[in-house]
């Protein structure tokens, strides 16, 4: 393991971070704010130090890194990037703790949302801005590191993506540079897109900003503790509705619209998958809901617009609350935690397992149903034209069972710090999917994460990485043939 190329790759990463931390230092300034302003400041000044200082010292020469190392360099990227993010949360004058501070800045980097902040309606806006501008530059740096290192390493099944956002049998097809840039600038329209609708709808330029960098990045971060509820705008809460629907979608699909190449948005098959998801898991809820509560046919426009961005919330792991969903029934309660698992889009900046994995092992699944009704027949399972192979299979059953395993850990370690069960299992797994609320009268949809034991927000920090950076990333360090020589 070469540590020296390692570290001068996350001290340039450390400096950018330092850097971005002027932005709203400088915001509190034109508030008059000196004091945020100054406290932003020296975090990004002790930032750019100490990434200067390991850059001096462990400069290389750029050469290609080995699988192992990429594993490391992205793992140490996101947690130093983390760790230097929380230090503005820290030094600010709110009295935050060192845990929590690590807390919020971990959640908002994985664009999980859950936090353990209140009194945000009092908040210096600069630490406001720098709460959602982590979360969108966690966003960008998902799709970063599902573009061009994941797939690469096969990781999870990723090679599917690969294959789906290049269009290989295309020969006129973008590299992944190219793929990349798209992406970002895509990235960049939606969030202005976001932004200016907000606007219209009546949020201030300020809240359409923060808004709108924590919607397209699926984070789900608000500057008011009411969350959305805050404002009691539909046309508000139908804006961020549409906006979380379209991030959870791959973003490669801005390319495809800018070329026109809608056959390979018509082939997509997560995006399928995806969308049947969302519209039925709305129209059952909402039907139920509507039923449930026997009210009249003209409150079902209603039912519907909370439904709706509550679903898409989930299942986006955005996690935006205009309504505490906690008080829906039993039954409702139930389906989110199943809509838990769902993901979005692989190629989105969302977390979870994602619709592409679970489309891949339910065509394995009818696949094998059919040769046990046809013991003869050859049957072969598909995904986007491409057949799919033992060893992809594995990949996709081996993210899996990480998922559940870690899930379980995670659930079984929080209720040895005293929580209860639904406490305990919904906050690992929401930290794992990285959806934000949990479930229970102690971290739902309405609530925070303050009251937890500091030992617990240490193991859903570290949960939290675990789910962003698809498991396997980080396992496979814990592996000691990965340690081996020429690997």
């Amino acid at each position: 393991m070469r540590f020296s190329l390692i570290f001068s790759i996350v001290s340039l990463m450390t400096i950018l971070c330092g850097l971005a931390m002027a932005i709203p230092g400088g915001f509190d300034i034109l508030n008059n704010d000196i004091e945020g302003a100054c406290r932003l400041f020296i975090s990004a000044a002790i930032t750019v130090a100490v990434g200067t200082v390991t850059y001096i010292v462990t400069k290389q020469e750029e050469v290609p890194l080995r699988p192992k190392e990429m594993f490391m360099t992205t793992t140490l990227t996101w947690t130093a990037f983390a760790l230097f993010s929380a230090l503005p949360f820290y030094l600010s004058y709110h009295n935050i703790s060192f845990t929590d501070a690590f807390f919020e800045s971990m959640s908002g980097l994985t664009t999980t949302g859950a936090t353990v902040l209140t009194g945000l309606d009092q908040m210096n806006h600069g630490l406001l801005l720098w709460r959602s501008f982590i979360q969108w530059l966690g966003g960008v740096g998902i799709i970063i590191v599902a573009i061009t290192v994941l797939p690469n390493l096969s990781i999870g099944g990723m090679q599917f993506f690969s294959t789906e956002s290049s269009e290989r049998s295309d020969k006129s097809s973008p590299k992944t540079a190219q793929n990349l840039r798209a992406i970002l600038i895509f990235f960049l329209f939606l969030s202005a897109a976001c932004a200016l609708c907000l606007w219209l709808a009546g949020m201030s330029i300020f809240d359409a900003v923060n808004h709108a960098m924590t919607t397209i990045a699926t984070g789900g971060f608000s500057t008011h503790d009411a969350s959305l509820a805050y404002y009691k705008s539909p046309a508000i809460e139908w804006v961020i509705t549409f906006f979380m629907a379209v991030a959870g979608l791959p973003l490669i699909i801005g390319l495809y619209i800018y070329q026109k190449k809608w056959q390979a948005i018509k082939n997509s098959e997560q995006i399928f998958t995806y969308l049947f998801v969302l519209a039925g898991s709305i129209i059952l809820l909402t039907l139920y809901r509507w039923n449930n509560l026997n009210q009249d046919v003209n409150d079902i426009g209603d039912i519907l617009r909370l439904t709706a961005l509550s679903v898409i919330s989930v299942v986006t792991t955005t996690g935006y609350c205009a309504d505490n969903y906690n008080q829906w029934g039993n039954f409702v309660v139930v389906a989110f935690l199943f809509l838990y698992f769902t993901g979005a889009c692989t190629g989105s900046t969302s977390g979870g397992v994602k619709m592409m994995r679970h489309t891949i092992l339910f065509k394995a699944l009818s696949t094998r149903m059919k040769s046990v009704l046809q013991p003869h027949g050859v049957f072969i399972a598909r995904y986007g034209g491409h057949p799919v192979s033992d060893r992809a299979l594995i990949d996709v059953m081996a993210f899996m069972t990480l998922f559940l395993m870690v899930t379980a850990i995670a659930t079984l370690a929080l209720s040895f710090l005293g929580l209860d069960l639904i406490t305990s299992m919904s906050a690992a797994l929401t930290a794992i999917a990285n959806v934000g609320p949990g479930l229970g009268p102690l971290i739902g949809p309405d609530k925070t994460f303050a009251p937890l034991p500091g030992a617990a927000k240490w193991i859903l920090s570290v949960t939290m990485l675990l789910g962003r950076l698809e498991f396997i990333a980080i396992v496979m360090l814990l592996v000691p043939f990965s340690w081996k020589k020429n690997i």
